[in-house]
């Protein structure tokens, strides 16, 4: 939680002019980088002159109160948001399109620098309930790149591994998939962010949805990533220390640091298995909570500091047992001084942990019939193209999801629709929301967490829209493989 108006003051202050440069952003980050405004700096500007501070036992100082939150509604993957029609990247969306227009940015970052921050004038007025209360969505900053993956370069996470699907399915989280029921019957249904026991890595050192904080402290030999979420602290050596035992494996895996010039380097192994690889706080991150690791999985971090106010950071994931290629997300954070981080009040099984169970447990053993479905009326070609089923698999890295429609014809000629189930489990419940408008469709399946669906019938007898839930959205063709016309 902070002051951003003197943040976004600062951005604005400090947005580049100059045309795009020829350096890849796919390219690894290092002091090389500073200077003009280019792609391998993210536009912002090094000033001509300006001399790295060095700390007082002579090492490069990034030293800094980071805020993670500043880049939180850029998405992980190129156009997620658009599929679910929230955030500055609703609706139509070029997937080729890498960096914002300097105009347009320059016109939103305006824009948010006249936004009031409610958290901010609370706190300042003593109300830190409310400030707190306010600030639980921190106020995030308009940002240049379109989405945090800068490789692969389509901005699209590498495929899994037939082992990492294989793991993806033998996860628990409380996050449903679409159409998908799950089943809660103890604490270890859940997964390590649900129980408030670490959003392991990566996810950790990604932007959130809240609670961003991200400080950096400096000793001799050490650098400390301290962060606000689940309030972990990482203690990374740089002082060329041999490694640790191979049979000793952390959540946060075993760091070893070294200095670049003036670029830290953090490479990072002996990964403990069970946190997801990304967590879905990740804005445009996969849907299910499901993104597992292996024993084998490295990361390697960079941290450039530009100037007196901006630091760019960068981490690549490789994990050959999970991913068919490593990715690397990189995005830029401002040093803010006023940055208060409350504590994370988070604690292992907690109440929602066992509201959850219990509720589960009850509705299971008192199920409740779901309600009739109006039919709904449709044009003849339409009643001749749906009946029959239909099976749709949504663009999800992790894990394949087919999800099983039946569409019935009444004696009327109205249809009324069914969600069958998906290759995790049966359902066969009505769908809910059922319309249909000319050839425009929209439901919601009936599992534990609603997942609504909105497209078209086209031309080509599919059926292609996005489903959408809390946990964003996945693009979707559902095509006919049984029943209707030939």
């Amino acid at each position: 939680m902070h002051a951003i108006i003197s943040t976004k003051r600062t951005a604005l202050l400090g947005a580049g002019t100059a045309a795009m440069l020829a350096a890849a952003a796919s390219a690894q980050i290092d002091d090389s980088i500073r200077g003009a405004p280019s792609e391998a700096n993210h536009f912002i500007e090094t000033p001509p002159g300006w001399e790295h501070p060095v700390t007082s036992w002579g090492e490069p100082d990034i030293g800094a109160n980071l805020d993670m939150m500043q880049a939180a509604n850029v998405p992980l993957e190129r156009c997620a948001n658009s599929y679910s029609g929230r955030g500055r990247g609703g609706g139509a969306c070029d997937m080729e399109q890498r960096w914002v227009p300097e105009d347009v940015y320059l016109t939103r970052l305006r824009e948010a620098l006249n936004t009031p921050d409610r958290s901010t004038e609370l706190f300042e007025q003593g109300d830190l309930g409310g400030a707190i209360r306010a600030g639980m969505m921190d106020p995030s900053l308009p940002q240049r790149q379109t989405n945090l993956l800068v490789d692969p370069p389509s901005g699209l996470l590498p495929a899994l591994t037939p082992e990492g699907k294989r793991r993806a399915l033998a996860m628990k989280s409380d996050w449903a998939l679409p159409g998908e029921d799950i089943v809660f019957e103890s604490q270890h249904d859940f997964d390590s962010w649900d129980r408030c026991i670490t959003r392991g890595m990566p996810s950790s050192m990604m932007p959130y949805r809240y609670n961003g904080g991200f400080e950096i402290r400096q000793t001799p030999g050490y650098v400390i990533f301290r962060l606000e979420m689940i309030h972990e602290t990482r203690i990374i050596p740089t002082d060329g220390r041999p490694p640790l035992e191979p049979g000793i494996r952390q959540w946060m895996g075993e760091s070893r640091g070294r200095w670049e010039g003036s670029t830290l380097v953090v490479e990072t192994t002996s990964y403990k298995v069970g946190p997801p690889m990304i967590n879905l706080a990740v804005v445009g991150s996969p849907p299910g909570n499901r993104f597992p690791v292996s024993e084998e999985m490295k990361t390697t971090e960079r941290i450039v500091r530009l100037n007196d106010d901006t630091w760019l950071y960068e981490i690549t994931t490789e994990d050959p047992v999970i991913l068919t290629a490593p990715f690397t997300v990189r995005y830029p954070m401002h040093h803010d001084p006023n940055y208060w981080a409350p504590e994370y009040a988070c604690h292992e099984d907690n109440t929602i942990v066992r509201n959850y169970v219990e509720t589960n447990r009850y509705e299971r053993a008192n199920p409740n019939p779901e309600p009739p479905q109006q039919p709904v009326s449709v044009s003849a070609d339409l009643a001749a193209t749906l009946p029959g089923r239909w099976v749709g698999r949504p663009r999800i890295v992790t894990i394949d999801v087919d999800i099983e429609l039946e569409f019935t014809r009444n004696a009327d000629g109205t249809i009324n629709g069914r969600l069958i189930g998906t290759n995790l489990g049966a359902i066969d419940k009505p769908l809910r929301r059922f319309q249909i408008d000319e050839r425009r469709m929209s439901f919601e399946l009936p599992n534990i967490q609603p997942w609504s669906f909105s497209g078209n019938v086209t031309a080509e007898g599919e059926i292609a829209g996005v489903v959408t839930s809390a946990q964003g959205g996945a693009p979707v063709t559902f095509r006919r493989v049984s029943g209707g016309a030939p």
